[in-house]
């Protein structure tokens, strides 16, 4: 999978005017988990260009079924699949493809939790061709961001390089 869509190996290159858009967004939603899209062109695979947020279903899922989703939007995010997977789709038909999947963390760091790792990859298998950027924010104010990759043929999850441009 790795070989066309280069980016879910990471070392990726982000503008800081994207980058504090994760950031504001993540500053917006908190103390609740803010998540979105990062996409960038084809030809230039390492580069991370465009952001569009997402709305957490979070809330929605626990309200519905709270034995099945016990979380909360403070401690967790859930993207809507249906157009997680339209948003795929698109960015591979005009050459924009989604590089990233962001979400944020609330008082807590930037690591790519548990919980993470489960919903993204699963029978050693990722679930979305992406990396993953988790922003931090602690008692309201951004405190770091970091980039991951999954791990080939396990359900694991590494940091990797992010280099603001």
């Amino acid at each position: 999978m790795s070989g066309d869509k280069p980016w879910i190996k990471g070392d990726l290159r982000i503008p800081r005017s994207v980058l504090e858009q994760l950031e504001a967004h993540a500053l917006e939603c908190y103390p609740k988990e803010a998540c979105g899209f990062v996409m960038g062109p084809a030809e230039t695979p390492d580069l991370l260009d465009e952001a569009r947020r997402e709305e957490n279903e979070a809330d929605k899922y626990h309200k519905l079924d709270p034995e099945t989703f016990p979380r909360t939007s403070e401690m967790y995010f859930k993207i809507n699949e249906l157009r997680a997977q339209r948003a795929f789709n698109a960015g591979e038909e005009n050459g924009r493809p989604l590089k990233v999947i962001y979400h944020s963390h609330c008082d807590a760091g930037a690591y790519f939790s548990a919980e993470d790792a489960a919903t993204f990859a699963q029978g050693n298998q990722l679930m979305w061709p992406c990396a993953y950027i988790v922003v931090s924010i602690q008692q309201g104010k951004v405190a770091e961001h970091r980039l991951h990759v999954h791990v080939p043929g396990t359900n694991d999850f590494v940091e990797s390089p992010l280099t603001v441009v």
